[in-house]
């Protein structure tokens, strides 16, 4: 049997439909391979920055600039994206990485075609899988286990998002069986990205990446869970005594929703302005997986991953059952 190179496998993993019949024109596939030494952690690292910097950045303007009628939905759907991005993000920036550029350039049309933001938005979606699953394999051969598997945490976020953008663009989100290892080393996706990151004909930019403040607006209380990194230490059995109270903070310069009841079907009934302060006693996991904190009045309600803690540890509160009182 004849081998069967890398540079065949991109290509056959991109080109499987018609609608991408010049992705490895556009992007320059030809590029690829130049850098075949890997990488350090610092690299990997910063590879990693850019792209999250440039898919915060695309998921934003959608939402913010796009004239494609998108259902409520969909909208909700994008506004997760747009959190679990600024969360791989922030990671990111936690451990050390620096993004390559804070500006990007994006395809003509992309934010006014619903085909078109589909087709584009699995593409990339495409590469950042590929690129995490390089990532996993280059961290554990580092000696980096846990890195290594906080890279397969957020590949598997990156397929999911892939999953739904195709729906998005009426096809059907889950096509394979595995997902695509279209990279040895994460070096690889930096020239795949290129006309992003430089711009090229039929690119519009550059666009500014917006900020966290400006993405956590949008996003609101329409997030997604926070989900501990591999990375992080389980914590003690002191830290898991369950605490009486804690005291809370809006998480960014915006307003905070505080709502009637544990859940995004309850109605707004207030605000936590930023510097605002407010005590917590209980807690509430919702459908959807999400912990909501109750006030110290028994009334307000907020989710947990929109507000920052700044007193107390609010880790181990006291689980709310049906009647409001703990369980």
């Amino acid at each position: 049997m004849a081998q069967i190179s890398r540079r065949s496998l991109v290509k056959g993993a991109l080109l499987g439909g018609a609608s991408f019949a010049t992705f490895s024109q556009l992007w320059g596939f030809e590029k690829v391979f130049g850098q075949t030494n890997g990488d350090d952690a610092q690299t990997i690292l910063n590879v990693a920055a850019t792209s999250e910097m440039f898919a915060t950045t695309h998921y934003y303007t959608v939402l913010t600039e796009s004239t494609i009628a998108l259902t409520p939905d969909e909208v909700g759907m994008l506004q997760g994206f747009l959190d679990a991005e600024l969360q791989h993000l922030e990671y990111l920036f936690a451990n050390g990485a620096v993004p390559i550029t804070e500006e990007y350039y994006f395809p003509e049309n992309v934010y006014t075609d619903r085909q078109q933001f589909s087709d584009i938005t699995e593409q990339v979606e495409t590469v950042f899988v590929g690129a995490y699953i390089a990532a996993t394999r280059q961290f554990a051969e580092l000696g980096l286990s846990l890195l290594a598997g906080t890279a397969a945490q957020v590949a598997a976020i990156e397929q999911e998002h892939l999953a739904l953008v195709r729906g998005i663009g009426g096809k059907r989100p889950n096509n394979v069986g595995l997902a695509r290892a279209i990279f040895y080393d994460v070096a690889e996706a930096a020239p795949v990205l290129q006309p992003f990151l430089e711009g090229a004909a039929g690119y519009d930019g550059p666009r500014q990446y917006p900020g966290a403040d400006a993405v956590r607006e949008v996003i609101r209380d329409a997030g997604v869970v926070r989900v501990t990194p591999f990375t992080n230490v389980p914590p003690s059995a002191a830290a898991q005594t369950a605490s009486v109270a804690c005291t809370v903070t809006s998480g960014g310069q915006y307003n905070c929703n505080l709502r009637s009841g544990p859940g995004l079907n309850f109605p707004v009934i207030g605000r936590l302005a930023p510097g605002e302060r407010l005590t917590v006693n209980g807690q509430v996991v919702d459908n959807d997986g999400f912990p909501w904190w109750r006030a110290e009045d028994g009334i307000n309600w907020v989710r947990s991953d929109i507000v920052s803690v700044v007193e107390g540890s609010c880790e181990g509160l006291p689980v709310i059952s049906d009647d409001g009182i703990p369980a």
